[in-house]
């Protein structure tokens, strides 16, 4: 389902070939699907999350998004493939697709998830990038340990968010930081000089953070 106030990459066959390289590097961290996360952040559709739950690379998908056509088509593509969506107000089953800025509930979701222990987040955000907030609570969330962020942006909001995401721990960002571990980028616009950047950062092992940083 696609309205036609929603988001959508238009170089569709582009698309399948991004959404492979996201769903390698879901694989990659997701020895027990079943059990794993995907925090589907800029979620638009749902179509990242669901992609993933179908080829059973993650068990569970919360998606959330700015835009309410795109979280309407995105609970409609749960049903019609289906990932059966829980009422917003009750205990989520497989997927859960929340209309709403990242920054005011991303660490709300999180906190409902005190047992689940793997959780990738994937963002996928406009071209300003990630909001602070949001930054902020991958930061501090260390039972994420990988996110995989595609960007449209990549020498401008991309390599901002970077370094906040690797930098040493702060007062405003605390939490041990990632390293940029994979970048692929992916050609959407061909005989254009603009690319999509599938980078992954993955978390820094406790033991390393004090030498590191």
């Amino acid at each position: 389902e696609q309205s036609g106030r929603a988001f959508f990459q238009v170089n569709t066959e582009g698309s399948e070939t991004l959404y492979d390289q996201v769903l390698a590097k879901v694989k990659e961290v997701s020895p027990n699907p079943k059990d794993t996360l995907l925090l589907d952040v800029c979620c638009g559709t749902g179509t990242i999350g669901q992609y993933c739950m179908k080829e059973g690379a993650v068990g569970r998908v919360v998606g959330v998004d700015i835009s309410e056509p795109a979280i309407a088509d995105a609970k409609i593509n749960a049903e019609i493939n289906g990932f059966a969506s829980s009422d917003d107000s009750q205990p989520f089953d497989r997927t859960r697709f929340i209309a709403a800025r990242a920054e005011d509930v991303l660490a709300k979701e999180l906190k409902k998830e005190s047992t689940t222990t793997n959780v990738i987040a994937v963002v996928d955000p406009a071209r300003d990038g990630l909001h602070s907030d949001v930054l902020k609570t991958l930061r501090m969330k260390e039972k994420i340990q990988r996110v995989v962020y595609v960007s449209c942006n990549p020498i401008g909001s991309l390599v901002r968010d970077s370094g906040l995401l690797c930098a040493p721990p702060t007062k405003r960002y605390p939490g041990r930081p990632y390293y940029p571990s994979t970048a692929q980028p992916v050609d959407m616009f061909p005989l254009t000089p603009h690319c999509e950047m599938v980078m992954t950062f993955d978390r820094l092992p406790e033991q390393s953070d004090k030498k590191e940083c």
